[in-house]
C-alpha cells in the first residue's frame, strides 16, 4: 500500500527510530554508523543495538531499522507482534525477500520516508496453537510458516487435514510446511512449493517427502480455520524456531491473525523484480545451456 499523504513518523514531537543487527556480520555497523548520522541530521532520536538483544524494542520507537537478512526480519516481527510499529529491512543477507531495501539505496528510501515518499507493504500474520487433551499448551503467531515434522528415529508421520471437522486428506511421509504467502519464498519454496504473491490471502500446505506420488501443494483460504491431527510423534517449529515436540492425538488448529507486519519497501524493489533478481525467476536457458 502506496502512502504519500499520511506520514510515517510524528511530526508533532521528534521522532525516535530504533536500529537493530548484529555487528559481528558483514558490514553491518559501518551501515548503522551511516543512518544514525543522517537521522540525527534530521533532529530524529536514534537508538542503535547492534548485540542482538531486541531488548531496545521496549523502548517504543516509531520505526525500526533492521539491518540484516530475513531471518532478522522475522526475529524482529515475532518481538513486535504486539506493536504496530513499521519496518524497514536493509540487505546484508543472500537472498532478502523481506528486508529488501539495498545499502546502496539506504539513503534514498530514508530521504523518501521524509519527503513523505513510501510504500508500506502489510504482511498478514498467521496463527496458530496446538491442543493436547482439551487444553490449549501453545498459542502463537507466524510471519512466514509453522513446520510440522517426524522424528529423526521415526521413518514417517502421519498427519490428517480436517477443514471444520470434515476431513481433507491424509499425509504420511517426513511432515508439512503450512506457509503464509509471505513466507512461500521461504521454505515452502526449498520444498518445491508454489510462489504465492504476498498481497494473497492464501495458504499453502505444502507436504515434505510424501510416500505418495498423488500427494500435492495444496492452497487454501488464509480467513478461514483448519487442523492437523497429528497421529505420530514429531517436532513443531515457527519460522525457524523449534516450538517442541508433538504427541499422537494432539491437535494443531491453524487460522487468521488479526497481527500484520507492516514493511517500509523500496518501490524500486517489487516483489516480481526480487523474484527474477534474487531466484532468476523466469529466466530462459541460454545458448548451450544444457
Amino acid at each position: 500500500m502506496a502512502s504519500t499523504t499520511t506520514p510515517l513518523l510524528p511530526t508533532t514531537r521528534r521522532p525516535h527510530v530504533l536500529i537493530l543487527g548484529d555487528e559481528t556480520k558483514g558490514k553491518v555497523e559501518d551501515i548503522a554508523v551511516a543512518a544514525k548520522t543522517l537521522l540525527a541530521d534530521k533532529n530524529v532520536i536514534v537508538t542503535v543495538d547492534l548485540k542482538a538483544t531486541y531488548k531496545a524494542i521496549e523502548s517504543k520507537p516509531d520505526l525500526v531499522i533492521v539491518i540484516g537478512g530475513d531471518g532478522a526480519i522475522l526475529a524482529t516481527s515475532h518481538r513486535l507482534q504486539r506493536r504496530r510499529v513499521p519496518v524497514l529491512g536493509v540487505n546484508v543477507g543472500r537472498v532478502g525477500f523481506l528486508s529488501a531495501v539495498s545499502p546502496s539505496r539506504l539513503e534514498t528510501v530514508l530521504n523518501d520516508l521524509f519527503d513523505d515518499k513510501f510504500r508500506i507493504e502489510r504482511r498478514a500474520l498467521m496463527s496458530f496453537s496446538v491442543k493436547r487433551k482439551g487444553e490449549v499448551v501453545l498459542d502463537s503467531h507466524v510471519l512466514n510458516e509453522i513446520v510440522v515434522t517426524r522424528l529423526p528415529e521415526d521413518s514417517m508421520m502421519s498427519i490428517e487435514l480436517v477443514d471444520e471437522r470434515r476431513p481433507v486428506c491424509s499425509y504420511f511421509g517426513d511432515g508439512l510446511i503450512v506457509s503464509t504467502a509471505t513466507g512461500s519464498t521461504a521454505y515452502n519454496l526449498s520444498a518445491g512449493g508454489p510462489i504465492l504473491a504476498p498481497s494473497l490471502e492464501a495458504l499453502v500446505v505444502q507436504p515434505l517427502a510424501p510416500h505418495t506420488l498423488a500427494m500435492r501443494p495444496l492452497i487454501l483460504r488464509s480467513d478461514r480455520h483448519f487442523s492437523l491431527r497429528i497421529n505420530s510423534s514429531g517436532t513443531l517449529n515457527s519460522d525457524g524456531h523449534l516450538e517442541g515436540n508433538l504427541q499422537p492425538g494432539d491437535r494443531v488448529r491453524i487460522g487468521p491473525s488479526s497481527r500484520t507486519l507492516q514493511l517500509v519497501v523500496d518501490p524500486k524493489n517489487r516483489f516480481y523484480a526480487r523474484l527474477r533478481s534474487k531466484l532468476h525467476w523466469g529466466e530462459a536457458a541460454g545458448p548451450g545451456d544444457d
